[in-house]
């Protein structure tokens, strides 16, 4: 890995503005592969994350998520909006803007992403990117967004609010993870940055080397990870319509059909607390269909990296696990609910990985089994991790050239 430390001054401090410890520890992951990564380059070991939410540590996470995700999915999108108004307001104030202007204090460089965090769900980020940004403006610190997300629905408020964080110049450089998100930032806020995007691998595409204790050799049988994704966060998120019960039986479906044709099946969630609850309302089941089921429960990102290595297919609807999985050679049945999964695996040549959320467990059983035996070419594997950290060497260099003319 190229460092430009010896060229372009001595160690800088780089902090992250990103969600490294949301409850879906999938964004745990990605950010510890991007601050290791930093490291790598040449990065002060003060360097870190500053959770845009204002958590400090894994485990945080707000009571009742699921009940209010429930509750908002329900509302048309403009009384959405001003109900969330106000308690965005108030924690901006009380909460989010204190803590980004403690935590920027001694930096000197800073990084947006990963993630998609260029979205406006209920204008969660757009409210929080505009304080952060705000911070990093007054502060006159060279910044970029790397390897971050770009939604594709945007209310009027949340673009408002994503132009004006964005505006004055205060990105030095704009690199998104996919086409369609570079799409979207030139088309809806390239105009405003006064700069284009460049597309780049996601940091996540790194938890191989970054978690390399992880890399153990798998059981005699095939090994199948299922991840479990509640229908709450499928209906949030997306415009797709998950019914519970019929969710949970394919789940169950899947699991029985993995078992009966010889499958050691184990199942996770990434964490998130409303995944963790249809984890507990399918798991009865799970367990009275396939006794030999193992749940794996996660604590910290590492896990997912761990349980990633040691599988032979996996079967998901949320992004990370893919993303690991795909950088430690493993296959992956996607299920096709956000144009961000399929954006992703196109990206990496493999569109074909991608099915309806329609599909029969009976063949989806059958796909796993055949890309369990065909694992990710190595040197195709080996050459996308190469790019990931080469994109990352350039986000350094770029910052450290960009605070050199600004010195």
């Amino acid at each position: 890995m190229t460092s430009f430390s010896a060229t372009l001054g001595p160690a800088p401090i780089i902090r992250c503005l990103n969600v490294k410890y949301s409850p879906n520890l999938g964004d745990g992951l990605l950010s510890e592969c991007l601050e290791w990564a930093l490291l790598g380059q040449g990065a002060d070991p003060r360097s870190g994350s500053i959770d845009l939410a204002g958590r400090t540590e894994y485990g945080q996470s707000m009571a009742g998520r699921g009940a209010v995700m429930s509750v908002l999915e329900t509302m048309p999108p403009s009384l959405r909006q001003q109900l969330v108004r106000v308690p965005l307001a108030i924690q901006s104030r009380r909460k989010w803007q204190p803590h980004y202007e403690t935590s920027l204090q001694d930096a000197q460089y800073a990084v947006i992403g990963g993630g998609n965090l260029l979205s406006d769900m209920d204008l969660n980020f757009p409210t929080k990117l505009r304080l952060a940004l705000s911070e990093v403006r007054k502060n006159n610190i060279p910044a970029a967004i790397f390897a971050a997300g770009m939604g594709g629905h945007w209310s009027r408020e949340g673009l408002k609010r994503m132009r004006a964080a964005v505006a004055g110049g205060v990105l030095n450089a704009v690199y998104l993870r996919d086409e369609a998100s570079k799409d979207r930032w030139d088309r809806l806020l390239g105009d405003a940055a006064g700069c284009q995007a460049t597309v780049v691998r996601d940091p996540g595409l790194l938890a191989r080397l970054c978690y390399p204790q992880t890399t153990v050799r798998k059981a005699d049988m095939p090994t199948v990870a299922l991840g479990i994704m509640s229908s709450v966060a499928i209906r949030y998120h997306s415009d797709i319509h998950a019914d519970p019960r019929a969710l949970r039986k394919w789940y169950v479906d899947l699991a029985t059909a993995l078992h009966q044709k010889g499958a050691r099946v184990v199942v996770f969630t990434n964490g998130a607390p409303e995944d963790l609850a249809e984890l507990d309302a399918v798991l009865p089941d799970l367990r009275a269909a396939v006794p030999s089921v193992v749940y794996r429960p996660f604590q910290r990102p590492s896990d997912i990296a761990e349980l990633m290595a040691n599988c032979d297919a996996v079967a998901a609807y949320r992004m990370h696990a893919l993303i690991a999985a795909q950088s430690f050679g493993v296959p992956t049945l996607a299920m096709a609910w956000d144009d961000k999964v399929a954006s992703f695996l196109a990206s990496v040549g493999r569109g074909d990985w991608l099915f309806d959320a329609n599909l029969p467990a009976q063949d989806a059983a059958n796909i796993l089994l055949d890309l369990a035996q065909n694992p990710i070419d190595a040197q195709h594997r080996d050459s996308i991790v190469s790019d990931a950290l080469n994109d990352v060497a350039t986000l350094y260099q770029a910052l450290c050239r960009a605070g050199s003319l600004n010195a």
